[in-house]
């Protein structure tokens, strides 16, 4: 059955500039246990019979404005909602009225326990529940005399959380006075130190202890009131039952231990600095059924609102679609400019509907993160560039070295042909020779400026092999130098295309060899070479270097790759060679770089896809 079948419209609601004294005079004439406090159609307060107690044994200048002294932070359902869901939320929040609203957030009703009871009468009488069932210490009656004054019964009923209070004469109850009777009083201000005996409804209307439950409502409802009173003979002790009792038993008679526990466990979650949140299922949207304290206060949500009022829609469908195929998701998540670990489970040992949300803001160490990858992004590329001009600083070099003899033919041939013809002596032949010596060096000199103007352009397809002899032709001037054997055992009938940025693979064979240059030359190896090899393999090639220069030391090999990883002095390497090659061959080419030891000495196998 839904909530707004439950709605009886009655004159129960005041505005924002209503009186707390206008709002007394309201709930007294109209026989009402609260009124609702309305702005734009829309419920934003509550003042209860239990506020009055309070407020008339504070001495409140009841013509301050009610809103001032109202409840806000309201707990409101929508009509649409079955009633069983509203009795959970009663007991689980320890309240005896729902605020009930259209979809439009505007106000329809308030419904109370004892109406929820009333209707499930037939429900309660199929139990055959007796009241001796029902009685425990925590619906135990106070009783006070009936010579106690106003003040004492009103300082009782709120230290105690009571709402009713039996008055004996002699000993013996007779008399009773509850909430709905000190609402009156306050209205006419009545002297708190007289007795309360003057005040006191009496005889007391009470039931046997052996009657059921459906009979006490019977009389409850006869009578118009709203609590019963029974004596134990046993114990002599006597019991308030009121509709919040029946309301438990409803839900399946908990017993007073499981609701300790149950309090106990949400006053915990309440002092938790992680947002918890249980949600209902229902299909078509998921309510938040209770939230602890630090939710509601930085979210601004309240019981019953919709969970995407928290988390976007988007990224709640995800979540939500993972929680019905697994019932459980952990993940990192942003609403708005902040960042969540949330966890979340679907369904509860007592319903399946239930979900648990935890959220654990997680922004500041996001946001740290966000910036310190900034760095490091900004970090590698400084890196790249300071490796690149270090290439580009030895590439320069190697090209000094390779221009330094077509330079000196050119020089030569231009001088010494000036000269013979000063002195007459240049003849036809030695003028063509010198022009052709002079052509060819100038040819060999742009060539060299080519391979160093291919070495840094754009991504295209390209023949592997030519990319690999500009390294070679860049680098072997100073193998030979050094008297380094530069075996090339490439296979140039078979062009191999493949697609890439030019000058990013030439300048990790460079470094390779670099490398494997120095290491010959610290170890003075006799009769050093170095080999180089091509290799299709299925969708991969596979170029290999390998050098006679003894290996690396195995406690070294795998870190050669690492960021500032050098084996060399200050002064003759950054480490910064091969880290860069690796991420070159594995972040842009998408390939794989290694290194091996061999028989002979270190061996690199460059790994590219063709595809």
């Amino acid at each position: 059955m839904f909530l707004k079948n439950f709605i009886e419209i009655i004159n129960d609601t005041v505005n924002t500039t209503t009186t707390l004294q206008e709002t007394v005079n309201i709930m007294s004439q109209n026989k009402l246990h609260h009124i609702i406090i309305i702005k734009d159609k829309k419920p934003v307060g509550i003042i209860t019979e239990k506020d009055i107690v309070k407020l008339f044994k504070n001495n409140t200048n009841f013509n301050e404005l009610a809103i001032d002294h109202a409840i806000k932070n309201l707990i409101i359902l929508h009509g649409t909602r079955l009633v069983h869901y509203a009795l959970g939320i009663m007991i689980d929040n320890n309240i005896r009225k729902i605020i009930v609203v259209n979809s439009k957030n505007e106000y329809m009703g308030c419904i109370e326990q004892d109406q929820i009871v009333y209707r499930f009468e037939e429900e309660v009488h199929k139990t055959n529940i007796s009241i001796h069932q029902l009685l425990n210490s925590s619906n135990e009656a106070v009783v006070i005399d009936e010579n106690e004054n106003l003040k004492y019964a009103l300082d009782l009923m709120i230290k105690q959380k009571l709402t009713s209070l039996l008055i004996s004469i002699d000993g013996i109850v007779n008399g009773i006075i509850s909430e709905s009777d000190i609402l009156h009083l306050a209205q006419q201000q009545i002297d708190q130190n007289l007795k309360v005996k003057l005040f006191m409804h009496s005889p007391v209307i009470k039931i046997d202890i052996k009657s059921t439950v459906s009979e006490m409502i019977s009389m409850m409802r006869h009578n118009k009131i709203r609590r019963m009173v029974i004596k134990d003979p046993q114990s002599n002790i006597y019991h308030t039952l009121s509709s919040k009792d029946l309301v438990s038993n409803l839900r399946g008679n908990y017993t007073k231990f499981l609701e300790s526990k149950l309090y106990d466990a949400r006053n915990t979650f309440n002092e938790l600095s992680e947002y918890i949140i249980e949600l209902l299922d229902l299909q078509d949207e998921q309510v938040i059924y209770w939230t602890n304290n630090i939710t509601k206060i930085n979210f601004g949500i309240n019981i019953d609102d919709d969970i995407t009022k928290i988390i976007p829609s988007n990224i709640w469908k995800g979540l939500l679609d993972k929680l019905l195929t697994t019932k459980n998701v952990f993940e990192t998540i942003q609403i708005g400019n902040q960042y969540f670990q949330l966890k979340g489970h679907y369904g509860t040992v007592v319903d399946d509907n239930i979900i648990k949300i935890f959220l654990n803001d997680i922004t500041e160490i996001t946001k740290l993160n966000i910036e310190l990858q900034k760095q490091n992004t900004l970090k590698e590329q400084l890196l790249f560039n300071q490796a690149k001009m270090v290439q580009m600083g030895e590439m320069i070099g190697n090209i000094t070295h390779q221009w330094r003899q077509p330079l000196s033919v050119i020089s030569t041939s231009a001088s010494g042909s000036k000269i013979q013809k000063e002195y007459d002596m240049l003849t036809d032949e030695q003028f063509y020779e010198s022009c052709d010596a002079i052509n060819n060096s100038a040819q060999y000199l742009s060539k060299t400026i080519d391979d160093f103007r291919n070495f840094i352009k754009e991504k295209k397809e390209l023949i592997l092999q030519q990319r690999i002899n500009i390294a070679l032709d860049i680098a072997g001037i100073t193998l030979k130098d050094k008297h380094i054997k530069l075996i090339n055992s490439i296979d140039y009938d078979n062009n191999i295309i493949i697609t890439m940025t030019t000058g990013e693979l030439e300048q990790v064979i460079i470094n390779i060899l670099n490398n494997a240059k120095d290491i010959l030359i610290e170890k003075d190896i006799h009769n050093s070479w170095i080999k180089i090899d091509l290799i299709k393999q299925n969708n991969n090639v596979i170029i290999t270097i390998e050098d006679n220069g003894r290996g690396i030391p195995e406690d070294v090999l795998p870190n050669i790759f690492d960021e500032y990883f050098t084996t060399k002095d200050e002064d003759k390497g950054t480490g910064l060679g091969l880290h860069m090659s690796y991420k070159i061959i594995t972040e842009s080419l998408k390939g794989n770089i290694y290194s091996e030891n061999t028989a002979n000495g270190a061996k690199f196998f460059i790994e590219l896809p063709l595809s």
